[in-house]
């Protein structure tokens, strides 16, 4: 087993807010995986970060009238505000615009260009004559080729077929800029990385990998099928990173020629000293990326390419976990029509917990999801209030009445189903660690039920009826004894489920830990089901650990995200 993990979500363009689509596609998965791995007592690096290059953010400068850095700014701030409010725990959320970024990218490219690995090459760009500038990727809207699709973008038809597309392509081109349809083709000159030199050794490295969601693997695939083209690197713009190379003076480097090293400069500013443990090879590291499916082909063919390309024992890539899209109420989550929960709002409604269970349970690790209001409400209502909630309610109230606040004496022949249990950590452990979620939270939910069984079936309420002095019978002190005992068996099971999880709702995890607040109790990972809270350890009742979303509440969501 490998004991140091590199951790990596896909990097956001800081273009709007973040919404529900972002937290579940990466955000989330990657902050569940890294809280497992530290809990087992991992080494872990765990980073993100604000893409902040690309014809995204300059459009979105554009559109608010801001220079495009005082724009990135902007809505980095309100990406780190999210970060925070949904408890991901990255040991740094950076960002790809700093000079850090800039000498690793130009420093790499040199080692591409004098591999013989880059190409000029002079090609027909579209020109827009009234905006007076070349017009690359979403500068340029028109007609997808391939689908019909009215507003395919230069590069993709995003909210169409989805096919990656060359910008002389489009139908009916115009300019998102100003409009303009006066459009023609102009030469420029661009330099090229010579993907198609690098077509035996990814294929090679592809048929590697183990323990790839198929999701990834077939979209890989696909493209080494077709062949790797040479791909064009430079862009005619003004906001990135500076082509350190005579006679492109006036160019940048193309997004994602350059985004995806900021997983390399981001470590580099969270652990300068030693970053390097994670990132070269031979230092006994596994690296996890995680990500939307339509972040798949620049992960698994353009950035490993690269680095195979570079050829200085970088660290590639051991599982590429990608999921599919989650819809919202039947469209797709889109921050141009404003469609979908965005995070910032979300946070207003229900706590960070509730939104990283609710989602984490639906994640569209197979096929595309379609998430709801409702579906939200019954995920928050039976599986996190009334399941776990009730249960840390009911013991802790019950045994306070009865007992005190101190935890009544255990007695052998009242405990746990403990085989069961073990066997559902066992699952439990593997998914996380194979980075299935939604079997990882069935394995949990599963836990959870036994300890409902558990308490039903013994019905300490009963035994302490049955042991109330003014009650008929002469076995008062014994049943007494018998509750006291199933409610210590149940202390014991909210000690383990804040261990087991707090990868998923790491607030209430740290809530349940505090109900035994001299007992100096940690949060690491149980290897198996154990009893560590003493007999006569002081407990607090703590405040319901999630409320129930009503229907008032469910109306109210869906009247405010529910597009008509």
């Amino acid at each position: 087993m490998k004991n140091k993990y590199l951790v990596t979500s896909a990097l956001p363009y800081v273009n709007n807010v973040l919404h529900i689509g972002h937290l579940v596609g990466c955000l989330l998965p990657s902050d569940i995986y890294a809280r497992f791995c530290r809990a087992r007592g991992r080494d872990v690096l765990f980073i993100c970060g604000a893409d902040e290059h690309g014809t995204p953010n300059e459009i979105g400068a554009l559109k608010e009238g801001m220079p495009t850095l005082a724009y990135v700014d902007k809505y980095r701030a309100m990406h780190e505000q999210s970060v925070k409010d949904f408890n991901l725990s990255f040991d740094l959320y950076g960002r790809t615009h700093t000079e850090l970024h800039e000498k690793l990218v130009q420093s790499l490219f040199t080692r591409l260009d004098d591999a013989g690995l880059i190409e000029e090459r002079i090609s027909s760009q579209p020109y827009s004559v009234d905006d007076k500038m070349f017009l690359a990727d979403r500068f340029i809207e028109g007609t997808c080729p391939k689908c019909g699709f009215a507003s395919a973008r230069g590069h993709q038809c995003e909210d169409g077929c989805g096919a990656l597309l060359d910008a002389c392509d489009l139908i009916n081109p115009r300019s998102v800029i100003s409009g303009s349809e006066n459009i023609e083709m102009r030469e420029t000159k661009h330099l090229y990385l010579k993907l198609s030199a690098m077509q035996d050794r990814l294929r090679e490295w592809i048929d590697s990998r183990v323990g790839w969601p198929k999701t990834a693997t077939s979209i890989a695939n696909k493209w080494l099928a077709e062949g790797l083209h040479d791909t064009p690197i430079t862009r005619d713009l003004s906001w990135g990173i500076p082509v350190n190379k005579p006679g492109y003076e006036d160019k940048v480097f193309y997004v994602w020629f350059d985004a995806p090293w900021g997983y390399v400069s981001i470590s580099q500013a969270a652990r300068p000293d030693d970053w390097q443990t994670w990132w070269k090879t031979g230092n006994d590291c596994h690296y996890a990326q995680f990500m939307g499916k339509d972040n798949v082909s620049f992960h698994a063919v353009i950035f490993p390419a690269q680095e195979l390309a570079v050829d200085n024992n970088w660290k590639m890539v051991d599982v590429l976990k990608a999921v599919n899209f989650m819809n919202f109420e039947g469209a797709k989550i889109s921050k141009s029509t404003g469609n979908g929960i965005f995070l910032e709002d979300a946070i207003k409604d229900a706590p960070a917990d509730a939104w990283r269970y609710a989602l984490i349970s639906s994640a569209p690790e197979t096929d595309d999801t379609d998430f709801t209001v409702q579906r939200f409400a019954d995920i928050v209502n039976k599986d996190l209030n009334g399941m776990l909630g009730n249960f840390v309610s009911r013991v802790c109230k019950l045994c306070e009445k009865n007992f005190g606040n101190k935890v009544p004496p255990f007695k052998k022949g009242f405990e746990t189903p403990i085989d069961a249990m073990n066997g559902h950590l066992a699952a439990l452990a593997a998914a996380l660690d194979a980075c299935e979620f939604r079997k990882a939270v069935e394995a949990l939910r599963s836990m959870w039920a036994i300890a409902n069984e558990y308490m039903s079936e013994k019905a300490p309420w009963t035994l302490v009826k049955d042991g109330d002095p003014s009650s008929p019978g002469g076995c008062a002190e014994a049943r007494m004894e018998q509750a006291g005992a199933i409610l210590n068996e149940c202390f014991q099971m909210i000690d383990f489920f804040a261990r087991i999880s707090a990868p998923f709702i790491p607030a209430a995890s740290e809530k349940m830990r505090q109900i035994f607040p001299a007992a100096k109790l940690d949060l690491s990972w149980p290897e198996k089901y154990e009893w560590r809270v003493e007999d006569g350890t002081e407990f607090i009742v703590p405040e319901n650990l999630f409320e129930r979303i009503d229907d008032e509440k469910i109306a109210e969501m869906t009247g405010k995200y529910v597009k008509k």
